[in-house]
């Protein structure tokens, strides 16, 4: 199981040039659990992750990994704790599935020091985690998009940390790479408590897969919680602007939102 980690933003401010896109954010990371952030587009959820991940440096407040500030921390300690997966990674040309997992083992080499067995026991794993070993040696660009985004969460997952980062890890994917993607994050976290922060979009694959929701509208945090709690036909009008009503999953039983439209209120 891995170590329980206090991570926490303190009234962020944070934005690009001179707009302003998240508003005095403050946060707690439940550790060894999956976190979602949700919101409506452009609503500051990239931002806050980014910022977190010590992509954005904040114009005020500070984010904090177990009470040292993270711009204090040294970039290769920092990626030993803290992986993330971006949007759209650029895939480097020519390169085979192994060797972009492979660079997943940044953090843990020196320029004094070849690959070690741990190593290629950490690529190993990852790929046999993401279910992409025998993909090995095929290059990236011969690949689907669900294989792909498994072979770049096979390399955040090489990397060995304690918590994970993943900006929108299911965009542009069907719904059966949907749930096979936030069903091997599931794995990953009952089998080894990885902390999980990922930002996705649909609402109700939200609620099933997440022990814990931040929901933002307009750059602010406006609620947290469990889903059951968070999830509520009132803050889904809020924050997207969508009349709905919100049901139990028949599968899960987590909360499951039914958008009603312009089409259907007589029907109700």
């Amino acid at each position: 199981m891995k170590p329980k980690h206090i991570f926490k933003a303190e009234q962020i401010v944070a934005g690009y040039d001179d707009k302003t896109v998240i508003h005095e954010i403050s946060l707690a990371i439940p550790s060894n659990k999956i976190n979602v952030i949700i919101g409506a587009n452009a609503c500051g959820k990239s931002t806050l992750l980014k910022t977190m991940a010590r992509l954005i440096n904040p114009i005020s407040g500070k984010v904090t990994l177990d009470g040292t500030p993270i711009n204090k921390i040294p970039p290769k300690q920092l990626a030993r704790v803290l992986g993330l997966l971006p949007q759209s990674p650029i895939v480097p040309e020519g390169i085979t599935v192994a060797d972009l997992v492979g660079r997943g083992r940044f953090p843990h080499q020196s320029l004094f020091r070849g690959w070690t067995k741990n190593d290629y026991e950490a690529v190993a794993e990852a790929m046999e985690i993401m279910n992409i070993t025998e993909l090995a040696n095929h290059h990236i660009d011969e690949l689907s998009g669900g294989q792909r985004q498994r072979v770049w969460i096979a390399m955040a997952l090489a990397q060995q940390t304690d918590i994970l980062f993943l900006d929108e890890p299911t965009t542009f994917l069907d719904i059966t790479y949907q749930v096979e993607i936030l069903d091997m994050l599931t794995d990953l976290n009952r089998k080894y408590g990885t902390t999980i922060v990922m930002v996705l979009h649909d609402i109700n694959l939200s609620a099933r897969y997440a022990d814990n929701i931040f929901a933002l509208h307009k750059g602010k945090l406006v609620a947290e919680g469990e889903p059951s709690k968070v999830i509520t036909s009132t803050l889904i009008e809020n924050i997207f602007g969508l009349h709905c009503t919100v049901v139990e999953d028949p599968i899960s039983g987590s909360p499951s939102v039914v958008p009603i439209g312009r089409y259907h209120v007589n029907n109700r």
